[in-house]
């Protein structure tokens, strides 16, 4: 005898409005898009102040350990020169996921939902050539590895594992004149055009207790655009300190359709083909150590 699917399903979906009978609408609404705003902004302000404070610390720091300089200030930084660096930091990032049912059975509907993405690691390459004193173009590759946080954007828990993505970026900055009494000093501000690689990514959907799938997302890679701004401190003549943040949004999203195979028990009779989009963004702060050519 076959299980009533009906029945199966209209419990499931009781259960599940009955945990969220305090929310004002339903899941398929934008009520998590809401709750990520406000999030953000909350983490935005909390990474803004570590900066402050950061800057606070690395002005002085900077200027124990320079050294004297052999010629002007950035004069290794002037029309024509290069520069290398290396740099690391810390993200306050998240990620809309927008999942679409296709076909299947049940049909789950469709749903969005905000999950933090934890930072765990990364670093960059930086490549600057200088069209002079005041202007630079140049290239980054990044490394960045995330650890998602539970998303939920239909009637099922989502648990993403660590996973890496690669940026490479064209860069333009735009730098000042030199800043303080040694002119060692100088701010920048800058725009960032990003490629992300395709986005690999294993999970486990809990679709109720005891009933869990291990999946595989393969996003399709994605275009980005960052603003940038932070001060750069001239250590030695080739060597300088940069420090500051910027804010990168998606231009596009990271495509996938998910293969979701229900249990019977929970009323799955055939593979639910789901479509999914996931548009990450955030403010990253980062440190840089540059070396002019």
């Amino acid at each position: 005898m076959q299980p009533d699917h009906r029945s199966t399903v209209a419990s499931l979906e009781s259960a599940d409005a009955s945990a969220q009978e305090s929310e004002a609408a339903p899941r398929t609404t934008s009520l998590a898009p809401a709750r990520g705003g406000s999030r953000r902004r909350s983490r935005n302000r909390s990474l803004a102040s570590l900066l402050a404070l950061a800057a606070a610390f690395v002005a002085p720091g900077c200027a124990l350990v320079s050294q004297p300089l052999d010629g002007d200030p950035w004069e290794n930084a002037d029309a024509g020169a290069h520069s290398l660096g290396v740099s690391t930091g810390w993200a306050l990032y998240e990620a809309e996921v927008r999942l679409q049912d296709r076909n299947g059975t049940p049909d789950l509907g469709s749903g969005t939902d905000t999950t933090d993405l934890d930072p765990t690691g990364g670093f960059a390459l930086k490549y600057q050539y200088f069209l002079n004193s005041n202007v630079a173009l140049g290239a980054i590759v990044e490394q960045r590895t995330f650890d998602p946080e539970v998303v939920r954007p239909l009637s099922s828990d989502i648990d993403g594992d660590d996973y890496t993505t690669y940026h490479y970026l064209f860069s333009s900055r735009f730098f000042t004149d030199p800043l303080g009494e040694d002119g060692r000093w100088k701010a920048f501000l800058g725009a960032d055009l990003g490629y992300v690689d395709q986005v690999e990514l294993d999970a486990t959907v809990t679709y109720a207790p005891g009933f869990v799938e291990r999946v595989t997302l393969n996003g399709d890679s994605y275009f980005t655009l960052g603003l940038v701004g932070g001060l750069s401190y001239l250590i030695s003549d080739r060597i300088s300190f940069e420090f500051g943040a910027f804010y990168e949004w998606p231009l596009d999203s990271s495509d996938d359709t998910l293969v979701l195979n229900i249990p019977d028990g929970l009323g799955g009779t055939n593979p639910n083909n789901v479509d999914g989009q996931v548009y990450p963004e955030g403010l990253i702060g980062f440190l840089t150590l540059t070396y002019y050519l």
